[in-house]
Protein backbone atom coordinates (compact mmCIF):
# COMPACT_ATOMS: atom_id res chain seq x y z
CA UNK A 1 0.00 0.00 0.00
CA UNK A 2 1.24 3.46 -0.92
CA UNK A 3 1.07 6.07 1.78
CA UNK A 4 1.77 9.78 1.74
CA UNK A 5 4.86 10.88 3.48
CA UNK A 6 4.54 13.68 5.94
CA UNK A 7 5.02 16.81 3.91
CA UNK A 8 7.26 19.51 5.22
CA UNK A 9 5.98 23.10 5.16
CA UNK A 10 6.46 24.96 1.91
CA UNK A 11 4.76 26.03 -1.27
CA UNK A 12 4.05 23.90 -4.27
CA UNK A 13 4.62 25.18 -7.80
CA UNK A 14 1.00 26.27 -8.37
CA UNK A 15 0.87 28.33 -5.18
CA UNK A 16 4.15 29.99 -6.09
CA UNK A 17 2.90 30.81 -9.62
CA UNK A 18 -0.31 32.37 -8.28
CA UNK A 19 1.63 34.46 -5.75
CA UNK A 20 3.98 35.70 -8.50
CA UNK A 21 1.00 36.53 -10.73
CA UNK A 22 -0.60 38.65 -8.00
CA UNK A 23 2.67 40.46 -7.33
CA UNK A 24 3.08 41.06 -11.08
CA UNK A 25 -0.39 42.61 -11.33
CA UNK A 26 0.31 44.90 -8.37
CA UNK A 27 3.63 45.99 -9.89
CA UNK A 28 1.95 46.69 -13.25
CA UNK A 29 -0.73 48.88 -11.65
CA UNK A 30 1.91 50.82 -9.69
CA UNK A 31 3.93 51.37 -12.86
CA UNK A 32 0.85 52.65 -14.71
CA UNK A 33 0.07 55.06 -11.87
CA UNK A 34 3.66 56.31 -11.66
CA UNK A 35 3.94 56.85 -15.42
CA UNK A 36 0.70 58.86 -15.49
CA UNK A 37 -1.27 56.43 -17.63
CA UNK A 38 -4.49 56.99 -15.73
CA UNK A 39 -4.22 60.78 -15.76
CA UNK A 40 -3.72 60.64 -19.52
CA UNK A 41 -6.86 58.53 -19.81
CA UNK A 42 -8.78 61.14 -17.79
CA UNK A 43 -7.58 63.87 -20.16
CA UNK A 44 -8.70 61.85 -23.17
CA UNK A 45 -12.11 61.36 -21.52
CA UNK A 46 -12.39 65.08 -20.83
CA UNK A 47 -11.50 65.94 -24.43
CA UNK A 48 -14.07 63.46 -25.71
CA UNK A 49 -16.75 65.01 -23.50
CA UNK A 50 -15.79 68.51 -24.67
CA UNK A 51 -16.02 67.40 -28.30
CA UNK A 52 -19.42 65.74 -27.76
CA UNK A 53 -20.69 68.81 -25.91
CA UNK A 54 -19.47 71.17 -28.67
CA UNK A 55 -21.24 69.09 -31.32
CA UNK A 56 -24.45 68.97 -29.26
CA UNK A 57 -24.41 72.75 -28.70
CA UNK A 58 -23.86 73.41 -32.41
CA UNK A 59 -26.65 71.01 -33.40
CA UNK A 60 -29.02 72.50 -30.82
CA UNK A 61 -28.32 76.03 -32.02
CA UNK A 62 -28.93 75.13 -35.66
CA UNK A 63 -32.14 73.16 -35.05
CA UNK A 64 -33.58 75.70 -32.58
CA UNK A 65 -33.28 78.55 -35.10
CA UNK A 66 -30.55 80.36 -33.22
CA UNK A 67 -31.33 79.61 -29.57
CA UNK A 68 -28.48 78.41 -27.40
CA UNK A 69 -28.71 75.85 -24.56
CA UNK A 70 -28.27 78.53 -21.92
CA UNK A 71 -30.71 79.83 -19.32
CA UNK A 72 -31.61 82.85 -21.47
CA UNK A 73 -31.23 81.01 -24.79
CA UNK A 74 -28.67 83.57 -25.90
CA UNK A 75 -24.95 83.55 -26.50
CA UNK A 76 -23.09 85.69 -23.94
CA UNK A 77 -21.59 89.08 -24.68
CA UNK A 78 -18.00 89.33 -25.88
CA UNK A 79 -15.53 88.22 -23.21
CA UNK A 80 -18.24 86.61 -21.05
CA UNK A 81 -19.46 83.07 -20.46
CA UNK A 82 -22.92 81.55 -20.09
CA UNK A 83 -23.50 78.32 -18.23
CA UNK A 84 -24.92 75.44 -20.25
CA UNK A 85 -28.47 74.58 -19.25
CA UNK A 86 -28.82 70.81 -19.63
CA UNK A 87 -32.61 71.24 -19.31
CA UNK A 88 -32.80 73.77 -22.17
CA UNK A 89 -35.54 73.01 -24.67
CA UNK A 90 -37.48 74.38 -27.63
CA UNK A 91 -40.62 73.44 -29.54
CA UNK A 92 -40.50 72.72 -33.24
CA UNK A 93 -43.28 71.26 -35.34
CA UNK A 94 -45.39 70.58 -32.25
CA UNK A 95 -42.64 68.49 -30.67
CA UNK A 96 -40.53 69.47 -27.67
CA UNK A 97 -36.76 68.97 -27.99
CA UNK A 98 -34.44 68.98 -24.97
CA UNK A 99 -30.72 69.59 -24.95
CA UNK A 100 -30.31 66.42 -22.94
CA UNK A 101 -31.11 63.72 -24.06
CA UNK A 102 -32.11 64.83 -27.59
CA UNK A 103 -28.80 66.45 -28.52
CA UNK A 104 -26.44 64.96 -25.97
CA UNK A 105 -26.25 61.16 -25.68
CA UNK A 106 -24.95 61.14 -22.12
CA UNK A 107 -24.18 63.74 -19.52
CA UNK A 108 -20.49 64.46 -19.07
CA UNK A 109 -18.86 63.77 -15.73
CA UNK A 110 -19.25 66.69 -13.32
CA UNK A 111 -22.13 68.07 -15.40
CA UNK A 112 -23.89 69.25 -12.26
CA UNK A 113 -21.07 71.37 -10.84
CA UNK A 114 -21.77 74.43 -12.97
CA UNK A 115 -18.50 74.36 -14.86
CA UNK A 116 -19.70 73.68 -18.41
CA UNK A 117 -20.04 76.95 -20.28
CA UNK A 118 -20.22 78.66 -23.66
CA UNK A 119 -18.19 81.74 -24.56
CA UNK A 120 -19.21 84.61 -26.85
CA UNK A 121 -17.96 82.74 -29.93
CA UNK A 122 -20.05 79.66 -29.13
CA UNK A 123 -17.11 77.58 -27.98
CA UNK A 124 -17.72 75.13 -25.12
CA UNK A 125 -15.25 74.95 -22.26
CA UNK A 126 -15.04 73.43 -18.81
CA UNK A 127 -13.14 74.64 -15.77
CA UNK A 128 -12.08 71.30 -14.31
CA UNK A 129 -8.55 70.09 -13.76
CA UNK A 130 -8.19 66.93 -15.90
CA UNK A 131 -6.67 65.16 -12.87
CA UNK A 132 -9.95 65.63 -11.02
CA UNK A 133 -12.10 64.55 -13.94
Amino acid sequence: MITKKDREGGWNLLELAIAMLIIGIIVAVVILIVTGFFSEAREVGLKADLHAMQNAVSDYMIRSNGDWPTVEGKIPLSGEYALIDFDASFTQGGKRFYFYPDFLDKLPRHHDEGVWRIDSSGKVSVSIDPDEY
